[in-house]
């Protein structure tokens, strides 16, 4: 694997067959081998790693399974939804990788696919849901700033004792 961190979003075009042209910035520091999976907090958003990604999320897996004080089968149950639904893909000679029917309809793409880097993974996103989830958390992040103002506001009030 080449550079350790991604950053950055490209939008490249899926073709009628689910190809996108996966960009070589992201392939030079995911490297060759892409593990391609269903994002587990259940957005329509599809995570690529490289084989060390995708061997560290399976001994996070497990971590968080013995934290919660899962036994043997269901640890490697909760490993295997996730090992399941992922498909090593590798980009042919003009870096372009073909999605899988079930991947694409999962994550709702349409024409527009969104390669997003965030720091040892990337994402692809259909290009309306992630304006959609940007949209929605930047609303999120104003109402926090407002209820953080409104709070500070009341406990200046209490200190000045004008409550």
């Amino acid at each position: 694997m080449g550079q350790t961190s991604l950053s950055g979003r490209q939008t490249v075009l899926m073709d009628q067959r689910g190809r996108i042209s996966f960009p070589s910035g992201f392939r030079a520091a995911i490297g060759e081998t892409l593990y391609i999976s269903p994002a587990q907090d259940d957005r329509q958003v599809l995570v690529v790693r490289s084989e060390e990604g995708f061997d560290a999320e399976c001994e996070r897996i497990r971590a968080v399974c013995n934290e919660k004080g899962y036994d043997e089968e269901d640890t490697v149950d909760e490993i295997r939804d996730f090992t399941m639904d992922t498909v090593r893909i590798s980009p042919d000679k003009n870096g372009r990788i073909t999605l899988p029917a079930e991947l694409i309809e999962y994550a709702g793409f349409q024409s527009k696919v969104v390669v997003v880097g965030v720091q040892n993974f990337a994402e692809l996103w259909d290009e309306d849901a992630l304006a959609k989830h940007e949209a929605a958390r930047r609303e999120l992040r104003q109402l926090r700033r407002k209820k953080k103002e409104a709070d500070k506001a009341a406990r200046t009030a209490e200190l000045l004792g004008e409550v």
